[in-house]
């Protein structure tokens, strides 16, 4: 595991791996979680002969944790940070819920013009439900945001069943890792979801996949397909029976849609 400092002091740790020359993936971990958590994916994404990149986001996983940075737009500047460290031409960036938020805040400073592709899986591009979305966490309004908000911790976040090669290869890279804090990292949470990133894919101007699993207890499935409706780039794709994190619970289709994705679109 490498690792590099940002501009404000904090070491982000990172793997790479598969063929130098290959097409860049940046794989970004949700909130509370680490770049384990993408371990169903590496060997078929290597396979296909990118280069697969995973890191540890700043108070996540083996990165260090820091009282300050509590702030969505500032994961989206380390990551930022991260593809200049390894001097990356139009990575494929693809995130899982706040890994999602995150390539949002990055496309809100950068844009995409040192961006190949984007796959997002399961985040709605806004997190409160009002008149024109109706899309919200738990469908919450600004009444009601910051109880349920506080619901996430004890969710249980899938619906099918992972298999007991990840789960015994989760379980050994978690109890690598100090436990997450969720009380510490309240602040980015809630900063993650009041965001509206609804302009920023109206900008975009790569291909963009947007994933959603269609037994979410986060939010509608329909989220994807609304979201994918912005721009004339994207489109959409719901797993079935899937819950809050489809790479997991239905890896080997993940794997095939998301490689199919990005070959067609990279070359």
């Amino acid at each position: 595991m490498a690792n590099f400092q940002t501009n404000d002091k904090v070491r982000i740790k990172y793997h790479i791996q598969g063929k130098e020359d290959g097409q860049a993936l940046i794989f970004i971990e949700g909130y509370s979680g680490n770049e384990a958590t993408w371990a169903a994916q590496i060997n078929d994404f290597v396979k296909a002969g990118f280069k697969v990149i995973t890191y540890d986001r700043r108070n996540h996983g083996k990165s260090q944790s820091v009282p300050y940075g509590m702030q969505i737009a500032r994961h989206g500047f380390d990551l930022a940070e991260l593809i200049n460290h390894l001097k990356l031409k139009k990575p494929v960036l693809i995130g899982h819920s706040m890994g999602a938020s995150t390539i949002f805040a990055y496309l809100s400073f950068f844009g995409c013009q040192n961006v190949k592709a984007v796959v997002t899986e399961d985040q709605s591009p806004k997190a409160i439900s009002e008149n024109d979305w109706v899309f919200g966490l738990f469908n919450s309004s600004w009444e009601n945001f910051y109880k349920n908000a506080a619901l996430i911790e004890t969710t249980k976040l899938t619906r099918l069943p992972i298999s007991s090669e990840i789960k015994r290869i989760l379980g050994e890279a978690y109890r690598s890792y100090q436990p997450f804090d969720f009380h510490f990292n309240q602040p980015l949470l809630l900063d993650s979801l009041v965001q509206d990133w609804r302009e920023e894919i109206k900008n975009e101007t790569v291909p963009h996949l947007f994933l959603a699993g269609s037994a979410s207890p986060l939010w509608s499935s329909e989220h994807s397909k609304a979201a994918a409706s912005l721009s004339p780039f994207a489109r959409a794709y719901t797993f079935k029976g899937c819950g809050h994190i489809p790479h997991l619970e239905s890896a080997d289709e993940f794997n095939r849609l998301v490689i199919k994705f990005i070959q067609k679109n990279s070359y």
